[in-house]
């Protein structure tokens, strides 16, 4: 043997460091991978919640907003109606008899005494049998005060429009009735109008 022995150095396992850490890793399959859930699912199921609030709340903005309109319509419908009535009194005021028969009397119209009346087939004057007039006014005089035509104004011949103050009085005969036009042979019957 020779002078040089060998020696085997026993095999130690160096120590581990204690800075390191082993590293451990999951092993997992490509299915194990598939069901787990991902990042994008997450992300399109809040801005879905997101994207339905903010249509919810637009809904009730516009809701909010026609009911506005509608209350903002019926309080329209209100002041029209009220026009309407006040535009309806009017005309019905405008179209009474006794305003009627004041107009005329203003404008020189007196009703006839003695009403006739025409047969348009055979063309024969009739002569009607009577009144029922207390008064002899022919129906011109009003027997009933309307407070309504105080301050209504006169119609005019010249177009414009007059005070009251010239409308005879409530009550009283327009005119006088005695006076008839002079009967002529070959004319139509009419009343007497001046």
């Amino acid at each position: 043997m020779s002078g040089t022995a060998a020696y085997a150095r026993p095999l130690v396992a160096p120590a581990p460091s204690p800075t390191t850490h082993p590293h451990i890793e999951i092993v997992t399959t490509r299915e194990q991978r598939r069901a787990r859930p991902k990042l994008a699912y997450a992300v399109v199921t809040i801005t879905s919640l997101f994207a339905i609030f903010a249509a919810q709340l637009m809904m009730s903005i516009v809701v909010s907003e026609g009911a506005f309109q509608i209350e903002a319509l019926q309080q329209q419908q209100k002041e029209l109606l009220r026009t309407q009535d006040a535009l309806s009194e009017n005309l019905n005021l405008y179209g009474s008899t006794q305003n009627l028969a004041t107009q005329a009397a203003h404008l020189g119209m007196v009703p006839n005494p003695s009403p006739l009346t025409l047969n348009l087939d055979s063309g024969v004057v009739y002569a009607s049998p009577g009144t029922a007039d207390p008064m002899g006014c022919g129906g011109g005089c009003n027997l009933i005060a309307n407070s309504l035509l105080v301050g209504m104004p006169l119609v005019d011949p010249a177009g414009t429009t007059t005070g009251n103050a010239a409308a005879p009085a409530v009550g009283s005969p327009v005119a006088s009735q005695t006076d008839t036009a002079p009967a002529t042979t070959n004319a139509l019957p009419a009343p007497v109008t001046r």
